[in-house]
This record gives structure tokens, C-alpha cells and sequence, in this order.
């Protein structure tokens, strides 16, 4: 589902459930996802130990946002299903972009040369991914810059995404969860015992 009542990304939206919040009676108990494009500005609010031992930051001009809850689901499940989801994500940009990625870890490398920060680089992350399990929930976070902006980390890449296949993108990849999840699902109950 498309929202458009994030006008920033500052970190809180995944610091607690949000599903019901927007799919009231047709939440569903594989799961739920919404997406937004909003700025990206996340100092206060990070979930993510390495970035806040490291004092780094996220920040982003323009940035699509992938938020999701999967009940039932523990922490290692759900880094397990952040990756899965991230990796897809990174084939269906692939398809859009036509650039080289890799995955490393959760992240979206992007191999093609751009500037960023004034400095010329052979590769650039086009993402920022965070998941936890709290309560038996997993919520997660993936964010894919559209314009990461002259204050974004140097490693930051831009995409330049066009607003037609921004759409395209966030419906795309949304089907692409519910499809997932479905699936995974199904196979949990095809187990003969």
C-alpha cells in the first residue's frame, strides 16, 4: 500500500507496530507492508547498534521506503526475511536501473560510477535496511535513495528514479512481498508428519 502521510523518515515509524494503523479489518496474519518516497533524516531515532556505535547517520533528499510487519516471527527469521526481500528488491531496481548489484549483507551496492560528496567512486550503496523482533513481530525497514542529496554519506548512490518508475517500483516490490510471504506460508504447511 502507497501512504502519503510521511512527510520524513526520521526512524520512529518502525519503533512500533503500525499494520493496523493502515489496513484496519484487512490486516493480514502473513503480514503487511506500506511505502511511501519521503526525505530520509535518521540521527535520534536508529535501531541499528553498528550505525549508533559508529555515529553515523541516515540521511537521503529523496528516498522510497519499504515498511513491514510480519507477526510471528523472531529475530533471526527476521534478518533471514530482510535479506530474502532486500535481494528481491535489488533484481526488480536491477530491471529498472540496468546497473551491476551486488548484496553485501542487507545492503544494495550499485557498481557504476557516480559522484557523491565531490568524490568519483566505481560504486555507490543505494540502500538502508534495519529489521528487529519485538513481542513475537518482526518490523523492518528498506530504504532505496531516489536522490541521496550533497549531505548523504559519501558511499551514498542515487538511483534517479523517475517518479513514473518510482511507482512502478513500490507497487512492484509490494506485490513481491505479499507474494512471498504467501508462499512461505503455504510451504510451512505442507509438511507431512
Amino acid at each position: 500500500m502507497i501512504i502519503t502521510d510521511q512527510k520524513v523518515y526520521d526512524g520512529s515509524f518502525i519503533h512500533k507496530r503500525f499494520a493496523y494503523k493502515y489496513f484496519r479489518e484487512r490486516t493480514l496474519a502473513v503480514g503487511n507492508i506500506v511505502t511511501f518516497v519521503a526525505p530520509a533524516e535518521v540521527t535520534l531515532n536508529l535501531i541499528d547498534l553498528e550505525d549508533s556505535l559508529e555515529k553515523d547517520y541516515i540521511y537521503s533528499e529523496s528516498m522510497v521506503h519499504f515498511c513491514w510487519e510480519i507477526p510471528n516471527l523472531e529475530p533471526f527469521g527476521a534478518v533471514c526475511f530482510q535479506r530474502l526481500f532486500n535481494t528481491s528488491v535489488a533484481n526488480l531496481l536491477h530491471s529498472t536501473i540496468k546497473k551491476p548489484i551486488e548484496m553485501k549483507g542487507d545492503d544494495i551496492i550499485i557498481h557504476a560510477e557516480h559522484e557523491q560528496g565531490g568524490i568519483t567512486q566505481s560504486k555507490g550503496k543505494a540502500s538502508v535496511s534495519i529489521t528487529y523482533s519485538k513481542d513475537n513481530v518482526a518490523i523492518g525497514h528498506t530504504g532505496i535513495n531516489v536522490a541521496a542529496g550533497k549531505r548523504a554519506p559519501a558511499f551514498a548512490y542515487s538511483t534517479n528514479l523517475t517518479p513514473e518508475q518510482t511507482t512502478k517500483f513500490q507497487n512492484d516490490a509490494c506485490g513481491l512481498f505479499y507474494s512471498m510471504v504467501d508462499n512461505i506460508f503455504v510451504a510451512t504447511s505442507k509438511v507431512i508428519v
